[in-house]
C-alpha cells in the first residue's frame, strides 16, 4: 500500500528534497504537490493524504492558516501535519503547533528526523490512532 503524501511549499527545490528523502527511505508513497496554502487545502480535501508536510510561509495563504483550516475540517482533521519551515524564531514552533501542526521541523531538514517523524505519524494512522 502506497501512502499519499502532500507536500505544500512555494519553493520547488524544497518539494523535490522532501520527495528525495522519503523515496530513499524505502517508504512506498504517492506524492501530491501544492505551491501554496489554498492549493494545499483543495488537494487535501480532494485526496485526503496520509500525511502533510507544510511550509509555514507561503503566498496566498500561509501554513498557519492552512493548518488551522485543515484541522477544523471534518474530512481532514485527522491528517498529521508536519510543519517544515525556515521560521525558527522564538515562538514559531508554539504558533505552528497551536495552528494544528502535529510536529515542527526547521529547514534545512535533517533527513533522518524527517523519515522518523513520518514513520511515527503514518504508523499512528495505520493503527487508527
Amino acid at each position: 500500500m502506497a501512502y499519499v503524501v502532500l507536500i505544500a511549499d512555494d519553493n520547488a527545490d524544497n518539494i523535490l528534497l522532501i520527495r528525495r528523502i522519503v523515496r530513499r527511505s524505502g517508504i512506498e508513497c504517492e506524492f501530491i504537490d501544492a505551491q501554496g496554502g489554498r492549493e494545499a487545502l483543495r488537494l487535501a480535501t480532494a485526496r485526503v493524504p496520509d500525511i502533510i508536510f507544510l511550509d509555514m510561509k507561503m503566498p496566498d495563504m500561509d501554513g498557519y492558516e492552512a493548518a488551522s483550516a485543515l484541522k477544523s475540517n471534518e474530512s481532514t482533521k485527522h491528517i498529521p501535519i508536519i510543519a517544515v519551515t525556515a521560521q525558527a524564531m522564538l515562538g514559531d514552533k508554539e504558533r505552528a503547533l497551536a495552528a494544528g501542526c502535529d510536529e515542527y521541523m526547521t529547514k534545512p531538514v535533517d533527513p533522518v528526523e524527517l523519515v522518523e517523524t513520518m514513520k511515527k505519524h503514518i504508523s499512528k494512522e495505520a493503527s487508527g490512532g
